[in-house]
């Protein structure tokens, strides 16, 4: 009986109601314990992706820089003579070098006005409920889910001179006079294609606008209404002030795609007619894959790299000026 008394007040004493109060050393103790386990945790789920992040995302990276000082041509691996840095030398005096980054830089302009207006505007329309609303913003996230290449044959066809469904439409409504092979005709196939850009990816920055609006301190709004604010004012004054973080990086996600665009070239021009829709990715696949000059086309692609490598960078210091401000304020 004695025994079961005895054992019966151990537990009520080292119980959480006995009234103990653990010491510091032993709160940091679990503290501690409950922190590796965390880690261990986290490390467990976090290191599949670092292994797949590092062998095909960060290797194929390295191995690029490291080709473009080469002149390999992608057949064997037991002689790759080393070029030093002729391939970037021979890059400024490529003229469709020139013509591929020019072109890049159309798409990149062309994007910052026009994808983050139209995505700005509409996020304006939509960020209030009405009938149909949910509709219409998954009619405009649709594009934006879809296969580049599948896109890219479906547009071929539709402008084909002869097999196509643009030139007949617009003979069929008397305006014959725009028939013509839109996508063979050098003035004509770059817009084309900035257009298919546009309507591809301005959904992904509409929701991301969207996203933030809803975030917004509706306070703000409510006194800038009792000030008589109209509602442009309200818009120019209130709304994109806030949104700023956002405008970054909605830009940064414009810029990279505007670079890094390739699919819906590739498959509806191959960079033609006459290299006139030819951008960094078509250019450097060409060199590459083609012509099998792999030492030159890694080093356009390490040029392309290293472009997407200083936007990042300058979003970043963006980004920590902005939080450096918000702090001072």
């Amino acid at each position: 009986m004695s025994t079961t008394v005895t054992s019966t007040e151990t537990r009520e004493d080292t119980s959480p109601l006995s009234g103990h109060v653990p010491t510091a050393r032993e709160v940091k103790k679990a503290k501690k314990l409950q922190a590796g386990g965390s880690r261990l945790g986290a490390t467990a789920f976090i290191l599949p992706a670092y292994f797949f992040y590092a062998g095909f995302l960060l290797v194929p990276l390295l191995l690029t820089f490291l080709l473009s000082f080469t002149s390999w041509n992608g057949v064997g691996y037991n002689n790759i003579p080393l070029a030093g840095w002729a391939n970037y030398m021979r890059l400024a005096i490529d003229p469709v070098f020139m013509t591929s980054l020019w072109n890049n830089g159309v798409f990149l302009a062309t994007s910052m006005v026009l994808k983050i207006g139209l995505a700005f505007a509409l996020a304006l329309m939509l960020r209030r409920e009405f009938p149909l609303a949910g509709f219409f913003r998954a009619t405009f996230i649709i594009p934006s889910i879809l296969s580049m290449i599948v896109v890219g044959v479906i547009l071929k066809f539709l402008f084909h001179p002869s097999n196509g469904i643009i030139n007949p439409l617009l003979q069929s409504v008397g305006l014959g006079q725009f028939v013509g092979a839109w996508l063979g005709d050098p003035s004509r196939a770059l817009p084309i294609l900035i257009g298919l850009e546009l309507w591809l990816g301005f959904g992904l920055s509409l929701f991301v606008f969207l996203a933030a609006m809803s975030s917004l301190p509706q306070d703000v709004f409510e006194a800038a209404r009792v000030d008589g604010a109209k509602p442009w004012q309200e818009t120019w004054y209130v709304t994109i002030p806030l949104l700023a973080p956002t405008f970054r990086l909605v830009a940064l996600l414009v810029a990279i795609d505007s670079l890094k665009v390739f699919g819906t070239v590739y498959v509806a021009t191959s960079g033609g007619p006459n290299h006139a829709t030819e951008v960094v990715a078509t250019w450097a696949f060409f060199q590459a894959f083609t012509a099998n000059q792999v030492g030159y086309g890694s080093a356009i692609m390490s040029v392309l790299i290293v472009a997407t490598l200083i936007l990042a960078v300058f979003y970043a210091r963006s980004i920590h000026k902005h939080q450096k401000e918000a702090e001072r304020r």
